[in-house]
């Protein structure tokens, strides 16, 4: 018996150390010196067999007591591009390049309040990949879930210390379908009684989801924004409907009249506009100093349209992949299954989320109003819906939320009070001045909205002064 308890911690210790040595991450190339927390990267096999390999980035939280701090994994991207890559270096992860190749610190990394695991899902973008080739051709949401719960179960085997951390799902865009998913999958996991240490999710956040197919329609926010004439919109209803013009795109093969419209609309709207940010422009290299470029982890310093180009430049250099452990030949790898793409796109998200908060899984829903992909105005009716359906009376009525002493944007949460099925609640929230991408437009109100969630409560309805402001005069 000693001999065998000795054994396993020997063997215990061994995986420990050759994790630490084969996994952490000494230095990212530009680096910032004062690094105070732990960083990971690699891959974890999901399908040994048809050599399948999920790349993953792993920011410790910034707390001299990390165990006391959730665990949130992000989803976010989707099929044509890195959720890792978007997530750590573009949105909410402790970093962000610049235009020469250093890193800044991100003041509003979404690590100060959780420790976050990034990864690249599903296989075939960036650097997560197969070595079977059909694999490129058959893949659905379906097997990008069940593949991300391998992931996951076996990351936890390797990092067995946050095993028991409560845990978040968390994502943007195409993560509007990834991480409903892979939640269902995690509580029917968690059914099973041979699986006696269950995952502990306490809760999902959706930026800017894409939840059904019709949030692919944006026309009704172009007109109502002026970027499109009055003459244009009501040519697209008479002509190629928003139901049609989904469809199409859906199927893969559009129309002579859809096509016209779709040109009509791409003139008007123009080339320097960045359809996930209504107020950028197009990256423009010269458009800001470089002392600027060091402040653009700042709430105060307008987010930068070149950020993505920095990113993209930052991780096709060796040394970086080399740093983060990545196979370099997967960088440019592209999804072949675009058939498989267009119909994992309409696939209507709205029944799994009802039946996670069924299940007692608080949903945050939150919007950027400046995005010209999904707009606010379709998520909102969709969180509407989501109450509607499950009989949802308002906890909170809509009204302001503050990110400090300032606005941040607008919100309303739904419950119910007792009495009947006890369903989760459901918190809808605005982003002023939002993105597409929020962490990246937003950082600060990002972060306050991502705190509030983490604590199960509403965004704060008050400024910090609230109290001390005087009472008018009578």
């Amino acid at each position: 018996m000693v001999f065998l308890l000795w054994f396993l911690l020997v063997n215990t210790l061994y995986s420990i150390s050759i994790r630490i040595n084969g996994e952490i991450i000494d230095s990212l190339p530009g680096q910032p010196s004062d690094v105070d927390f732990n960083q990971y990267s690699g891959y974890i096999v999901t399908h040994k067999f048809r050599g399948r390999a999920l790349f993953y980035y792993f920011a410790e939280a910034q707390s001299e007591d990390k165990f006391s701090m959730p665990l949130t994994l992000w989803l976010g991207g989707g099929h044509d591009c890195s959720s890792a890559a978007i997530g750590m270096f573009y949105e909410n992860g402790p970093f962000r390049p610049t235009e020469d190749g250093e890193l800044v610190k991100n003041q509003f990394s979404w690590n100060l309040a959780s420790n976050m695991l990034y990864v690249d899902t599903p296989i075939g973008v960036a650097f997560s990949y197969s070595n079977t080739s059909s694999d490129y051709k058959i893949w659905s949401d379906t097997m990008t879930a069940r593949e991300n719960l391998k992931f996951l179960r076996k990351w936890f085997i390797e990092f067995s210390e946050y095993r028991d951390l409560d845990f978040y799902i968390a994502g943007d865009s195409y993560g509007g379908h990834l991480a409903p998913q892979l939640a269902e999958l995690i509580l029917e996991y968690n059914r099973k009684p041979v699986h006696v240490r269950p995952i502990k999710l306490k809760g999902i956040a959706l930026g800017n989801p894409l939840l059904e197919k019709m949030g692919l329609s944006n026309v009704e926010h172009l007109w109502h924004y002026g970027i499109i004439s009055t003459e244009l919109y009501h040519l697209q209803k008479r002509q190629c409907d928003s139901t049609r013009m989904v469809q199409e795109i859906l199927s893969g093969e559009m129309s002579e009249d859809c096509s016209d419209i779709n040109v009509m609309i791409s003139e008007e709207i123009g080339d320097d506009m960045h359809k996930d940010n209504l107020l950028f422009q197009s990256c423009q290299t010269d458009q800001y100093s470089s002392s600027q470029r060091h402040c653009l982890g700042t709430e105060t310093a307008k987010a930068d349209p070149c950020l993505l180009t920095w990113v993209d430049d930052y991780l096709s250099r060796p040394e970086v992949q080399e740093a983060l452990h990545a196979n370099a030949s997967t960088w440019d790898s592209i999804f072949h299954g675009r058939n498989m793409i267009l119909n994992n796109l309409a696939i209507d998200i709205l029944p799994t989320l009802s039946a996670l908060l069924k299940r007692g899984i608080p949903l945050l829903i939150y919007s950027g109003d400046e995005d010209l992909r999904i707009p606010v105005s379709h998520t909102r009716e969709l969180a509407n819906v989501l109450a509607t359906r499950l009989n949802l009376t308002t906890m909170e009525m809509n009204e302001p939320w503050y990110d400090g002493k300032q606005i941040g944007g607008w919100s309303q949460t739904f419950g119910n009070s007792g009495g009947g099925e006890k369903v989760a609640n459901l918190t809808f929230a605005t982003v002023r001045g939002g993105s597409h991408f929020v962490p990246n437009s937003s950082p600060s109100k990002a972060l306050t909205l991502f705190k509030a969630f983490l604590k199960g409560s509403p965004p704060p309805n008050t400024h910090p002064d609230h109290y001390l402001v005087a009472l008018p005069k009578y």
